[in-house]
């Protein structure tokens, strides 16, 4: 190994210490090695041997070929998430645009960061895939940190943490990860609410699945309405009745109300025609790039029914759904005494029995009766 490999093999055991909030003594404890070892390491004073390469690998949690990137020369490498630690909290690192951008992690300690990290990187070289390793990582981190917006550990933690290719395995090294993100993260979110709901509901006597064609296929082809397009079906919201499991509902999941909502709208209007419950539930995540960004939302402020957002409109004037439950906290709820046709809620991972929940078991008390 020449001097040139030991100055960038140094350089990226430094910038994936940093951003993985690991101090030279936590990652030497973690490395069998000595402090001042990994400062010559990281200094490019040490020409180490194969073991201490993997043993370091090993407690960074990547390959051992990544410590060899010259990530000073690659642009996708090193636009990477760190993370600070501050007094009440961290603070997470990103770039977001032509920003250096920040969100601070209020109450969150480094070992939980690393907690959700180490999950994340785990689930990705697992075969269960990218999506159930994204799911259990934001899942883990909703619950380690309930007082933090939901949409925002998903928009600014989660995804920043997916595109970062020091989390991923070395056979993802040719993966688009903004590509591969826009796939993932839907099939990911249906597992979510499944994951987080399934067991309550069964309890209940409803049963979440997500979707797939042939299910679907066999829920809709009794049916001649060619608004009723089973690959649109996320998930089934099913009951069992009279010996015999009914379909009573289907949610429809999105990351962001602009994610192909309009494209919704005739199958959500034909579900409903038809007596089935159709649900849009959301992450609600909208934000613009910034040095501090904010995840405002879509939909606005709750304003009169004349004055609301057309995105408002689509639920509480026009009603194409059932009813809209975000998980952004900025999202504005509809408001208690108004009128509207469908309403929009506010909900969170803390506790299965929610509103959404509830939506769901009055829907179901009406096919039962």
């Amino acid at each position: 190994m020449g001097d040139t490999f030991v100055s960038i093999f140094g350089r990226n055991v430094r910038k994936l210490r940093h951003d993985r909030g690991l101090s030279q003594e936590a990652l030497a404890e973690a490395a069998h090695l000595d402090r001042s070892y990994i400062g010559g390491i990281e200094r490019g004073e040490r020409n180490p041997a194969l073991k201490t390469i993997l043993g370091l690998a090993n407690a960074l949690g990547v390959h051992p070929s990544v410590l060899f990137h010259d990530v000073q020369n690659d642009s996708e490498l090193s636009s990477g998430l760190t993370v600070d630690e501050r007094d009440n909290g961290v603070r997470i690192r990103f770039r977001y645009d032509r920003y250096d951008a920040k969100y601070d992690l209020d109450g969150a300690t480094l070992p939980e960061f690393q907690e959700v990290m180490n999950t994340l990187r785990t689930g990705l070289t697992a075969p269960k895939g990218r999506s159930e390793a994204v799911a259990i990582a934001y899942l883990h981190a909703v619950r380690l940190w309930p007082k933090i917006n939901p949409s925002d550990l998903w928009t600014f933690l989660i995804n920043r943490a997916y595109c970062d290719r020091n989390n991923h395995p070395p056979r993802d090294s040719r993966l688009n990860l903004e590509q591969s993100w826009k796939r993932t993260s839907g099939w990911a979110l249906e597992r979510v609410l499944v994951r987080h709901y399934g067991p309550f509901l069964t309890d209940k006597g409803i049963t979440l699945e997500t979707g797939n064609k042939l299910k679907n296929k066999a829920w809709f082809k009794a049916s001649k309405d060619p608004r009723l397009i089973p690959d649109k079906a996320d998930i089934l919201v099913t009951q069992q009745l009279r010996q015999k499991s009914s379909l009573i509902g289907v949610v429809h999941v999105k990351a962001s109300l602009a994610e192909r909502r309009t494209d919704d709208i005739p199958m959500s209007l034909a579900l409903i025609e038809a007596g089935i419950l159709s649900i849009f539930w959301t992450m609600d995540a909208k934000s613009f790039p910034s040095e501090i960004p904010i995840n405002r939302g879509e939909f606005g402020p709750a304003l009169s029914a004349e004055d609301n957002s057309e995105k408002r409109k689509d639920f509480e004037e026009n009603g194409y759904f059932s009813a809209c439950f975000s998980y952004n906290r900025n999202t504005v709820s509809t408001p208690k005494g108004r009128s509207a046709r469908s309403r929009i809620y506010i909900c969170n991972f803390q506790n299965p029995d929610d509103a959404f929940t509830r939506f769901l078991r009055r829907g179901a008390s009406q096919f039962s009766s």
